[in-house]
């Protein structure tokens, strides 16, 4: 299989092959075919494999700590590659190149996530800030932490985005609510929210090009939408 991948590559592998040569990294000395089948027959799919967590992993007869990790390894340095690949000295005016600059973020994931872009007076990005972490469809953060780590950058405008792993690339009215109050907090500090965007794994989409970004007015100190 070693002599095939080299030959070929690895697209000419089936998926349970796939695995199979994955897993001959942590146990070099034992025939993984009937693991990778195990695998497959678990998740459905070579996809689902390597997006499912290392705890359900070890639930399938065969996969130790370290060949979980391994696995679950694999979308971790795609989504560390890709990010890195990016490159930072780019301008997000345009809802074209945001959504193209946010989606690695979301590589793999099965929760939702939410991340602040923050960005110079340029829309060049500064950092990028994992605001909250949480479940297939909700998630809760601190918006005083928030506040402080956009602060710390010294941005002066930001961009807002999260995923919808398991839905479609549509604002729900909690996404509404949660903008709204993102941009009063940081429209207080002096930081423009300028969008946000929310991806899928085969779509996105935006509330300023939707109409439904709200904005924060310094002088009444007010939100409208």
């Amino acid at each position: 299989m070693q002599a095939r991948v080299r030959r070929e590559g690895l697209e000419s592998l089936a998926e349970h092959e796939a695995l199979e040569y994955l897993l001959y990294f942590a146990i070099p000395r034992k025939n993984t075919n009937p693991i990778a089948h195990a695998l497959i027959q678990r998740f459905g799919s070579f996809c689902r494999v390597l997006e499912a967590g290392e705890e359900e992993l070890t639930e399938v007869d065969g996969i130790g700590p370290s060949s979980a990790r391994l696995i679950h390894a694999v979308l971790e340095f795609a989504r560390y590659y890709t990010l890195h690949k990016r490159g930072r000295r780019v301008r997000l005016k345009e809802t074209e190149q945001a959504v193209e600059y946010v989606r690695p973020l979301f590589l793999g994931m099965q929760q939702e996530a939410l991340y602040l872009i923050a960005m110079d007076d340029n829309y060049t990005p500064l950092r990028d800030i994992r605001v909250a972490e949480g479940l297939p469809n909700h998630v809760t953060f601190d918006i005083n932490r928030l506040a402080r780590a956009a602060v710390g950058t010294h941005c002066t405008c930001a961009l807002l985005a999260h995923n919808h792993p398991s839905g479609l690339a549509v604002a729900s009215q909690a996404d509404f609510s949660t903008t709204v109050q993102i941009v009063k907090a940081l429209g207080l500090l002096g930081i423009d929210v300028v969008d946000h965007i929310i991806v899928t794994a085969t779509d996105a989409s935006s509330m300023r090009q939707s109409g439904r970004m709200p904005y924060f007015d310094p002088y009444n100190q007010q939100v409208y939408y």
